[in-house]
């Protein structure tokens, strides 16, 4: 039975070092010093993925 699909709520998290960098989940692109994460299952996506359908 396939997992349920999660309803992505996202919330801009910023990175406040040098240290803690993020790639996105869909396309891979980074790093990114800030970047969008679901608030539901922590999924995290660059601006241009979050604005897809």
């Amino acid at each position: 039975m396939p997992a349920p699909q999660c309803n992505h709520t996202y919330q801009r998290i910023k990175s406040d070092s040098n240290l803690i960098l993020w790639r996105c989940s869909a396309c891979h692109s980074g790093p990114h010093w800030w970047i969008y994460q679901c608030t539901q299952c922590r999924t995290v996506r660059c601006q241009n993925c979050t604005n897809k359908p």
